[in-house]
């Protein structure tokens, strides 16, 4: 039986994504959540349905549902399958754990899109050493953003 404790304070949620975000779990489902959500919306611009995307991987829906939900660890070629059912691609990024990363379309006047990437990320260095005047500290921190193309 559990028993709960109460501490003076309460839980801090930010302190206790502080020491989720030290785990590798954290991570892995992040990792299942953005698979699912890049093929649901996969899906959606096209149109496919559950049962569509079932067909043409010669899978149940019902291990479709599983996947659109996060729920399954799908393998390298599970994830080329997929890709490939809806006329797609997979690109792999490593990036640091502080960057963010989002992909969005740039569509110009004639109506030809893009996809585009944004990565943002925190950078701590070393700044030039103060003067005998200042009294600043010696690491400076600075917000970063970089647009990368993903070629057609």
């Amino acid at each position: 039986m559990n028993t709960i404790v109460r501490v003076k304070g309460g839980y801090s949620f930010s302190k206790g994504l502080e020491r989720a975000k030290t785990r590798l779990a954290y991570y892995e489902e992040g990792l299942f959540i953005e698979t699912a959500a890049r093929i649901i919306e996969a899906m959606e611009n096209q149109g496919v349905t559950r049962s569509e995307l079932a067909r043409r991987l010669n899978v149940s829906p019902a291990y479709i549902t599983k996947i659109l939900r996060g729920h399954a660890n799908l393998s390298l070629e599970s994830l080329a399958k997929l890709a490939f059912a809806l006329g797609l691609k997979w690109e792999c990024m490593l990036i640091p754990k502080a960057a963010r990363l989002g992909a969005f379309l740039l569509t110009n006047e004639t109506g030809v899109a893009t996809v585009c990437t944004v990565e943002t990320a925190t950078i701590q260095g070393v700044a030039k050493a103060p003067s005998q005047d200042e009294y600043e500290s010696d690491v400076q921190t600075e917000e970063t953003r970089r647009e990368m193309r993903i070629p057609a």
